[in-house]
């Protein structure tokens, strides 16, 4: 299991490591940031399980880490580090969908018994199941990229927790829900692009799970390097397509299970 720390007062994020470290199950790795924007990076590279972090950060808070992590598929497991005189806070946390929260100074047995909560949820290296349920999640993935999927949704659909599956598919890909998804999207709108010229950027988007124009084009230019429009007008498109990070993130993927 992975763990990040997040606190911007030096002396308290030491203390919250030692705690951790001291309590944490056996095998845990624990990353340390000290303000939200080093806190993504790490996520970027770790993929942690489980971030426990404090509220009150400058430039960026808690809320806006936990939102930012979400929304780029980085990290689905939060504990907030909060006081007893912040229930407002605690509301919102939990409005946020935040796992749980602590209260300052944290006890022992409540951060123990979290954590070995989470390491539960996770999949293990020993369950014969795991590669089985990457293969199910995958090919409902690529038969329903168009349609309005998450995590939630495919939990449901599987009888699996929501952690398990982000995990499952850090384990066997080593990328996120998220970015898988997007990656097989943006690779089914460039064969669109090159094929169906007569339909509009927007209809393409929306054809492979995009409602947003906007998001549609910042995304596949996230994973191109260039625009809808500008990959459609590219005389060396279809040439190019098989060396572009959607379509060799994608044959990645799929060679791990």
């Amino acid at each position: 299991m992975r763990v990040l720390i997040v606190d911007d007062e030096p002396l308290i994020l030491k203390g919250l490591v030692k705690i951790i470290g001291e309590v944490a199950p056996l095998g845990t790795e624990i990353f340390k940031a000290n303000n939200a924007f080093e806190a993504l990076d790490l996520m970027k590279v770790y993929m942690p399980d489980v971030t426990v972090t404090d509220l009150h950060m400058p430039v960026k808070n808690g809320f806006e880490l936990i939102e930012t992590a979400r929304e780029s598929g980085l990290c689905d497991r939060f504990i907030i580090l909060t006081g007893y005189n912040e229930f407002e806070y605690v509301r919102k946390a939990l409005r946020a969908g935040v796992v749980d929260y602590l209260l300052k100074p944290i006890d022992k047995d409540e951060i123990t018994a979290l954590l070995a909560r989470f390491e539960q949820e996770l999949p293990s290296e020993a369950d014969p199941e795991c590669s089985g349920h990457a293969k199910r999640i995958m090919a409902y993935t690529k038969t329903h990229y168009s349609n309005d999927l998450s995590l939630d949704h495919l939990a449901e659909l599987m009888d699996l927790h929501p952690n398990y599956i982000s995990s499952l598919f850090k384990k066997v890909t080593g990328d996120t829900f998220v970015n898988y998804l997007n990656a097989f999207r943006i690779k089914e709108a460039q064969k669109l692009l090159r094929l169906q010229r007569r339909l509009s950027v927007n209809a393409i988007g929306k054809m492979v799970g995009f409602e947003n124009k906007h998001y549609f084009t910042k995304v596949f230019k996230k994973y191109t390097g260039i625009t809808p429009g500008a990959y459609r007008d590219d005389d060396d498109a279809e040439g190019t397509a098989d060396d572009d990070g959607a379509a060799s993130g994608l044959d990645l993927l799929d060679m791990h299970v």
